[in-house]
């Protein structure tokens, strides 16, 4: 608060840039010439839509906008909330045939949901010298999954990382595995946007994603700066059809794949043991299909998410 009205540049959330231009007597931005918006459809969208427009209402009008993500936004009504005139469209991707990079192998799997705990354990078993990263639904997920494949021990180090751990301890997280040769992150949708993990092999996406919008930033955790990278995603039966048509709409090629019954080790009876003999562990392993089922019924697009 004491140095924020002597700089030139500043990096903030939306929420703490707010509450200085509401609490901080001496801060004004009426010499701003340039905002900055990273990941501009996320920010501009439901969640963020108050606290931004109270902000543009403290910004001159005469200002240059910058809007960065790599699915931008289009909306009409969010570039008229932010006073665009005459805005340009710089499209990374214009004359590319795929909206994702050519270095990226893009490939979906479709199982039924008792056997999505097996497929990905036998992944993890048949990729140990990986560094991988895979993306759950929620915070419970991640907190029961991460206990879950610590004791069923696939033979690779596990992380885990989401929205109700501390920051430092996120930290710790993602630095680990940064400096880690091979290992696996199980997180949220925390790791999708704006941390960068070098030299990730895969992007597994063990839930179905809201759309194909989250799929790219999500799948963008592999195949950086033009190394290669592989993305999986796991369907049931009932999300392949609509997914998969979003994606090809959103110049996503994607390319089923079969699992071979032959590979897949089925730990379903290890689970139960586990839940029979901790019951901590059951109760995590109730909120956890409490939460997923929730997430689900919470999803816009009722014809890829139908929680009957």
């Amino acid at each position: 608060a004491e140095r924020i009205n002597n700089i030139n540049i500043l990096v903030c959330t939306p929420g703490r840039l707010l509450q200085h231009m509401d609490e901080t007597i001496c801060f004004h931005a009426t010499d701003l010439q340039m905002l900055v918006l990273d990941e501009a459809d996320r920010i501009l969208d439901m969640g963020f839509a108050d606290t931004m427009n109270a902000i543009i209402e403290n910004l001159p009008k005469k200002r240059q906008t910058l809007l960065f993500s790599a699915t931008q936004t289009k909306s009409v009504k969010d570039l008229a909330r932010l006073s665009l005139k005459n805005p340009e469209y710089v499209w990374v991707h214009e004359k590319a045939k795929y909206s994702t990079p050519a270095t990226l192998e893009q490939n979906y799997i479709v199982c039924e949901l008792q056997q999505k705990i097996s497929v990905l354990y036998s992944f993890l078993r048949s990729h140990l010298k990986k560094k991988s990263i895979v993306f759950f639904s929620s915070c419970k997920e991640v907190q029961y999954l991460y206990r879950v494949f610590c004791r069923l021990r696939p033979g690779v180090f596990i992380l885990a990382l989401h929205g109700r751990q501390q920051q430092m301890r996120r930290m710790e997280v993602y630095n680990e595995f940064v400096r880690k040769r091979a290992a696996v992150l199980f997180a949220t949708d925390i790791a999708a946007r704006g941390l960068d993990f070098p030299a990730v092999n895969w992007v597994l996406q063990f839930d179905c994603p809201e759309d194909a919008n989250t799929y790219i930033h999500r799948a963008g955790g592999t195949a950086r700066y033009k190394e290669d990278g592989e993305a999986l995603l796991i369907l049931l039966p009932s999300e392949e059809k609509g997914m998969v048509q979003q994606l090809l709409q959103k110049k996503v090629p994607v390319k089923e794949i079969k699992i071979n019954p032959e590979k897949l080790i089925d730990v379903q009876k290890k689970l139960e043991s586990f839940l029979a003999q901790d019951q901590d562990l059951k109760e995590r392993a109730q909120r956890c299909f409490v939460s997923y089922i929730r997430s689900v019924y919470l999803m816009k697009d009722k014809e890829i998410f139908d929680v009957g």
